[in-house]
């Protein structure tokens, strides 16, 4: 599910929309910085709006040409400097306050999406976050984040830009109103292409970030296929395929920074055409003495100051429509509502023996892809019954529907007789381990690893779980025992002792329904015994779920049920099967003579 897939109503939100949900949920929480922030971007405006007056006084008592104020010499000599040093204190104390109270708000603010992305991503169910590109996740996390954290920045910086603009509009006024109206009626000229590249740059952004996040995932799949890919020496592939990502990326960049590059450009040339219309203009109010030098230079000073602020709002709306963009596609993950989810009224599941029954389940993953069809049967409490079958015959499927990772399209999964839908999800979870091929473990230490299994649990009742599950030895001999980083992905574990890793947070849960998903099929001879051995202590006494492709492993059980193209089409006990002399029989008779 990417993107677009998150979208509901199919429809981009406007910028209007976007910025009252970025103000209603999170900037408001912070206030009170922002309103610090705030005074401070009206004493910085203050003071910048001051200076050309303090020219005027310092170039008045030079010249001896002033009308409003008429300082000697020495007074300059004595107040000039104070005056200036003054207001350039006042400015970078300001405009360090400023900055300050509104990054930190700003940054407080991108940490609290960064939390309601991940309990966003947290809640989906496995449908949606099988559906996710990670790349597109991480780039939600990065380079999203980072795009909205530079908008934000020039959010608060454009506040301060509008009331320092206000400032020497006023002291132009102030000085020649005639003068002002000429530059009143040329920089509104800018806004129309200047909202053209905005409105580019907005679209572009979207999918400059939806590449970044794709750029990811290539580079992910081919640092974790490393072994495949050196093996098969695909490497001038893999650089093909690469270089083609990197390509599109440079030419969606180069459109961005070239629309970024007209902007100031423009701004500064059409500043420069109303630098040209004011010196006529002046030459004219002088010679009518509408207008003193020292005045003149003032207006020139406020008009030069003028340029900076209103170079920054130029750019200001492009940067804001990158930000927008970005800040649309965190929204679509936090937006993003789980499909399964316990329904209104559900109830904690009441302690019982853990019996399961499906009752004629039906699934498919789409209309044309059907799962499962008409599948039941009766999994006794306490018993262990076995699912075999060729790949793709429906098994992982039907043991996904026991946790609710999916749900039924038709038909009922009970467990101690209530359907699983009527059950809250956490109660229903609570009563399940699970224990897969793919030992999943965490860059952690080993007695984090294991405490996944029951949060809050011991050292010694983590320490007694690693030792059913067989993992207490080769834990005790790592460099710094159970408090050992295990690296990513568990990288510095075998596979067999990654598996008694998962296998101890199961002894841990102590759940009374168990569910095997292959978890002895990629192991060595020694891993397997081991494991082996471990799950037979772990399946005592539990309602025992197991997928298994090699048969050796389910002799035993209490039922094998035969699974073929989403049916059961077969049931019983190893021996029973084998006399049959049907699907089962056939498969016994490949891989057990």
């Amino acid at each position: 599910m990417n993107v677009e897939s998150r979208r509901t109503d199919g429809k981009t939100a406007t910028t209007w929309s976007l910025s009252r949900r970025l103000w209603r949920d999170y900037l408001s929480r912070y206030w009170p910085r922002l309103l610090v922030s705030l005074a401070a971007m009206a004493v910085y405006a203050a003071s910048a709006s001051a200076i050309p007056l303090a020219v005027e006084w310092i170039n008045a008592g030079l010249a001896g040409d002033g009308e409003r104020f008429r300082p000697n010499l020495r007074q300059v000599l004595v107040l000039g400097p104070l005056f200036v040093i003054g207001l350039g204190a006042l400015n970078a104390t300001a405009q360090y306050i400023q900055t300050r109270a509104s990054v930190g708000a700003a940054l407080s603010s991108l940490r609290d999406m960064q939390n309601d992305m991940f309990a966003s991503l947290m809640a989906m169910d496995f449908a949606q976050q099988r559906s996710e590109v990670s790349g597109q996740i991480i780039s939600n996390f990065t380079n999203d984040t980072t795009v909205l954290r530079e908008t934000l920045t020039r959010v608060a910086n454009g506040v301060r830009d509008v009331l320092t603009l206000a400032g020497l509009c006023a002291m132009m006024i102030y000085y020649d109103w005639a003068l002002f109206l000429v530059i009143l009626a040329i920089y509104p000229l800018i806004g129309v292409p200047v909202a053209q590249i905005g409105k580019f740059l907005r679209q572009s952004s979207a999918k400059a970030q939806h590449q970044a996040g794709d750029v990811m995932a290539l580079v992910g799949e081919t640092v974790t296929g490393a072994r495949m890919v050196k093996s098969f020496q695909i490497e001038p592939l893999e650089r093909a395929r690469a270089a083609g990502a990197f390509d599109e990326r440079l030419g969606l960049l180069k459109k961005m920074a070239y629309a970024r590059a007209l902007n100031e450009p423009f701004i500064f040339f059409a500043g420069s055409v109303a630098m040209g219309l004011v010196v006529a203009i002046v030459a004219m109010r002088i010679s009518a003495g509408a207008l003193s030098i020292s005045e003149f230079v003032g207006f020139i000073i406020a008009l030069l100051l003028l340029s900076q602020p209103a170079r920054s709002l130029g750019t200001l709306n492009a940067v804001m429509q990158e930000g927008f963009g970005a800040f649309e596609r965190i929204l679509s993950l936090i937006n993003a509502a789980p499909t399964i989810k316990s329904k209104d009224g559900a109830v904690d599941l009441p302690a019982g023996p853990g019996a399961i029954k499906f009752d004629n389940v039906a699934f498919a993953y789409e209309p044309s892809k059907v799962a499962l069809n008409g599948v039941s049967f009766e999994i006794a409490a306490g018993k262990t019954v076995a699912l075999v079958g060729a790949s793709g015959s429906g098994k992982s499927t039907l043991m996904n529907l026991v946790p609710r990772l999916y749900d039924v399209d038709d038909g009922r999964v009970l467990i101690d007789g209530v359907d699983v839908r009527d059950i809250s999800l956490k109660s229903l979870r609570k009563r399940i381990s699970l224990v897969s091929q793919d030992a999943i473990v965490f860059n952690m230490s080993a007695l984090e690893n294991i405490a996944f299994g029951r949060p809050g649990a011991s050292r010694a009742e983590i320490i007694q779980a690693a030792i059913d599950a067989a993992a207490n030895d080769f834990i005790s001999a790592l460099p710094n025992q159970y408090d050992t980083a295990l690296g990513e992905g568990g990288g510095n574990l075998s596979g067999g002792q990654r598996q008694r890793i998962s296998l101890a947070r199961a002894f841990l849960k102590d759940a009374p329904i168990l569910l095997l998903d292959e978890a002895t099929s990629a192991l060595d001879a020694e891993s397997e015994e081991k494991i082996q051995r471990a799950l037979e202590r772990l399946q005592a006494g539990r309602t025992t779920l197991i997928i298994a492709h090699r048969l050796a492993t389910v002799k035993n059980v209490d039922l094998i049920a035969v699974m073929e193209d989403g049916r059961i089409v077969e049931t019983g006990t190893h021996d029973e099967l084998v006399v049959k002399d049907g699907v089962y029989a056939r498969q016994a008779t490949l891989q057990l003579r």
